[in-house]
């Protein structure tokens, strides 16, 4: 019973640190949307939490990635495993979001619908932010070929494409660019795989160490800079790593100071939030730029409108995410 119930902390603090992730995922983008837009630019808030959001999520699934993963499933088993968890998701989202943008638009013809599905084929994403899931299974295959056949050697030379290529390489292609996030996934990943005694244990718990943290990782990210990978933008690649390793651990211990089955819920369906939030995002505002509302002076004016618009999205979200989790867990990479 005591195995049972560390194994249930265990993964309840991983969801809520997967819905802090998520939340500061949206975050980010709207603060992007204002600063694009409106001309409004909180660039501090932006660069601190790009230092860690994504990290954050490839950290995470070297953590949870078992020995089982790599020592008892044939890479076929592996790979149809992985299909269904994430090449699925990614499918499914993608193309629906592009399907809605096609509705929208008024453009229903064969050509838009053809379109859309070659853009979710060629990675090129209906949907930006979901270029992370198709970085997160590329990330994994590196990972379980690394662990499957690791030698001691290989250590010296793994880190190699990580410092080099994302800040000297121009990339000037779309299928290297796709490649190189999927790197930077795997990096990330590998990292959590290795490190996971530390990011489980609880000193990261205690709220010196969170703070401290905190703040180590807002230096960091101001002396690095904008990084977006996206992009396959690390900025120096060393700092990238360490910031990204000192936001994932204040998180983590965060996380586990929490309760509360909202987050938890959010961090189940993570994947959900993160392929529909953009078009909920664009749906609120439209609906708050509707003179009946009134606020629209409000919501462009500061900070506290960008905050307003963040909730505003978060609760329009959580129906969809329900809706999804309770009647398509098969499309969204989960069990029935």
């Amino acid at each position: 019973m005591g195995g049972k119930t560390n194994i249930k902390q265990r993964l309840t603090y991983i969801d809520i640190a997967r819905a802090i992730g998520i939340l500061f995922v949206v975050l980010g983008h709207i603060n992007q949307f204002y600063r694009d837009s409106q001309g409004i630019e909180y660039s501090q808030i932006l660069i601190f939490i790009y230092a860690f959001h994504m990290p954050l999520f490839f950290i995470l699934s070297g953590i949870l990635f078992s020995e089982k993963t790599f020592r008892n499933l044939s890479f076929f088993d592996f790979l149809i495993k992985k299909v269904k968890g994430l090449v699925v998701p990614y499918l499914f989202l993608d193309i629906t979001a592009g399907l809605y943008g096609v509705v929208v638009s008024s453009e229903i013809k064969i050509s838009s619908i053809v379109e859309v599905v070659k853009n979710t084929l060629t990675i090129h994403c209906n949907v930006s932010a979901n270029w992370f899931i198709s970085a997160l299974f590329i990330g994994e295959i590196f990972l379980y070929f690394f662990l499957k056949y690791y030698r001691s050697m290989y250590r010296y030379f793994v880190w190699i494409p990580f410092l080099i290529i994302p800040r000297y390489y121009p990339f000037s292609t779309h299928w290297i660019n796709v490649f190189v996030r999927g790197m930077i996934a795997f990096t990330f990943m590998l990292v959590g795989y290795y490190l996971k005694d530390y990011y489980k244990n609880d000193v990261n718990k205690r709220w010196n160490v969170i703070v401290l943290s905190v703040v180590l990782t807002y230096i960091i990210a101001m002396l690095n800079g904008q990084i977006d990978f996206w992009g396959s933008r690390v900025g120096n690649p060393i700092l990238c790593l360490i910031g990204g390793l000192i936001g994932a651990y204040w998180v983590i211990g965060l996380s586990k100071n929490i309760k509360s089955k909202l987050l938890v819920f959010i961090g189940q369906n993570t994947m959900t939030m993160m392929g529909t939030h953009m078009i909920v995002f664009g749906i609120v505002w439209n609906l708050c730029s509707i003179t009946f509302f009134n606020i629209m002076p409000l919501l462009t004016a500061n900070l506290y409108g960008e905050i307003l618009i963040f909730i505003l999205t978060i609760a329009a979200n959580l129906p969809i995410m329900y809706v999804y989790n309770r009647y398509l867990p098969f499309l969204i990479g989960k069990h029935k």
